[in-house]
């Protein structure tokens, strides 16, 4: 009993270790296809530029690709991904463009952008492809900032508070973005959750992080209306928590600040 035992556990292991294996060999082989654009609301006509260079085959294998704009027009395909594909919507409306990319064994990979063409834009929320709340803040220097006096630019707002340890790994990255991008128009503005604001601007300045926006308004995490505001002041969402907003006010990125590379804040740019 025990040697078949043996041999059964033995076979089942081995078949694990195959399909384990075999889940290695094909993941990370499939193209990643990127659809990067500055542009993704407006009045009609809207032109948008669609850069398609960021799209990579982690086997550099060729590769083809089918754009769909969304709006009943033909698509623009091709293989050179080094061009950027222009587009003019001319009516109002929300359209899905499509990025398809197939490899040279048939192999496919997606990506979507929303296009909003109106004068409004997309509705406000705090989820990507929605309009960033607008808010005015007490600064720690002494002023305050309003967050819609900086459309033109695009903004990486930050909450975080010098009592949390991952928040304090994570500015340095932060920081480093800002340093690389701001004469491309990348701006930093960081809201800290601290109850007290002097812990806020004593790490701030002890650790030289002097390239931010500072932003605090009483409250902590829990009690702060910008925190409540973007949604961060309750227990199932955990800070650091970072927010790009592109120049016309979109988010185009929500998630933990480790997740953000220059690669996607250069597609924003």
């Amino acid at each position: 009993m025990g040697s078949r035992w043996l041999r059964f556990a033995l076979r089942f292991f081995g078949m694990a270790v195959l399909v384990a294996g075999l889940a290695g060999c094909v993941g990370g082989r499939n193209p990643i296809a990127v659809l990067a654009t500055a542009v993704v609301t407006g009045p009609a006509p809207l032109d948008v530029a669609f850069d398609l260079s960021h799209t990579v085959h982690p086997l550099d294998r060729p590769m083809t690709f089918e754009l769909d704009f969304g709006d009943g027009s033909a698509p623009s395909s091709g293989s050179d991904f080094g061009v950027i594909a222009h587009h003019t919507y001319s009516l109002g409306g929300i359209y899905e463009a499509v990025l398809s990319v197939t490899d040279d064994a048939g192999v496919t990979g997606m990506d979507r952008v929303q296009i909003t063409v109106d004068d409004i834009g997309p509705p406000v929320g705090i989820r990507a492809g929605e309009t960033a709340p607008d808010f005015t803040a007490h600064t720690t220097d002494g002023g305050t900032l309003t967050l819609s006096t900086l459309r033109g630019s695009v903004v990486l707002l930050d909450f975080w508070g010098a009592w949390c340890p991952p928040c304090r790994t994570t500015l340095p990255h932060l920081d480093s973005l800002v340093r690389a991008y701001a004469s491309r128009g990348l701006v930093g503005v960081i809201v800290g959750t601290d109850i007290n604001e002097a812990d806020a601007v004593n790490y701030l300045t002890q650790q030289e992080l002097t390239r931010f926006t500072s932003v605090w308004e009483p409250g902590g995490k829990s009690g702060s209306p910008m925190a409540q505001l973007y949604g961060v002041s309750g227990d199932d969402v955990g800070i650091p928590r970072t927010y790009v907003i592109d120049r016309q006010g979109v988010i185009r990125f929500v998630g933990h600040p480790s997740n953000l590379t220059p690669d996607m804040v250069e597609t924003i740019l």
